[in-house]
């Protein structure tokens, strides 16, 4: 518990608005939790310590994104030929992380984002027929998956993917939050069982997931009232900040 213990006013309130912070924004446009909390967190502990805490926050909040609005089982089956090759894709990601150079395809992938968010920004919103959406489900699960497994990010190439659907915005809400919570699973299982995480930090951990619960539904309430036009513009600006951190990440 030292940890803990050893945590100043500042500190605590750092935590917080990390936490607080990331919810908010995660409740808003369904994305964005560990690029807005993890930098955070990383002022008050060191980057492993800082991933470790996000373990409950991050699984919590996909869950509740995945329940909201509607039948988490309904958006699973629609877009099963996504998630299941997201899941096989995830595993091997994972498993290849520490023999793997990623930093040139980050940059890669984040330019592709940031280029896609520009477009799209600029009054530019393509949209997939029907017939080539479901080819390409196989294809968009099994790369997205591979990129989440290695980097921990799978809102590059999913996000994108359903911005195109023309999804209504509570849709493309719970649509991302069954794929984060599936995709992202075996990684966090993965942690836990090696002992990624004391006790200490499960307890911290624990912590966060309630205040980024409690701000995620200030920011659920705050969607509501955004017409879908301007949200659709919120998740341009939120990839275009993605693909750019992806960037800088890569070559700082």
């Amino acid at each position: 518990m030292d940890i803990l213990t050893g945590l100043s006013a500042l500190d605590i309130l750092t935590l917080v608005l990390a936490f607080g912070l990331g919810g908010f924004i995660k409740g808003v446009v369904g994305m964005g939790l560990p690029m807005v909390a993890v930098p955070l967190i990383s002022t008050v502990f060191d980057p492993r310590t800082a991933i470790a805490t996000m373990i409950l926050p991050i699984m919590g909040a996909n869950f509740l994104q995945a329940k909201m609005g509607g039948s988490m089982v309904e958006v699973a089956n629609r877009f099963r030929w996504l998630l299941i090759p997201l899941i096989v894709g995830s595993i091997f990601g994972a498993t290849v992380i520490t023999s793997v150079e990623i930093s040139h395809a980050a940059v890669i992938l984040g330019g592709l984002v940031a280029t896609f968010a520009v477009t799209t920004l600029a009054g530019w919103q393509p949209q997939l027929p029907t017939g080539v959406d479901r080819r390409l489900r196989p294809v968009v699960g099994l790369v997205s998956g591979v990129v989440g497994g290695m980097s921990s990010f799978f809102a590059p190439t999913i996000a994108p993917y359903f911005f195109t659907l023309g999804l209504d915005k509570n849709t493309f809400i719970r649509a991302m939050g069954v794929t984060f919570l599936i995709g992202e699973a075996p990684l966090f299982i993965g942690l836990s069982l090696t002992g990624f995480a004391p006790p200490a930090i499960w307890l911290l951990s624990a912590a966060g997931w309630a205040v980024v619960g409690a701000f995620m539904a200030v920011g659920a309430k705050v969607r509501q009232h955004i017409p879908q036009k301007h949200f659709m513009t919120l998740v341009g600006v939120m990839l275009l900040i993605v693909g750019l951190n992806m960037i800088r990440r890569a070559v700082f």
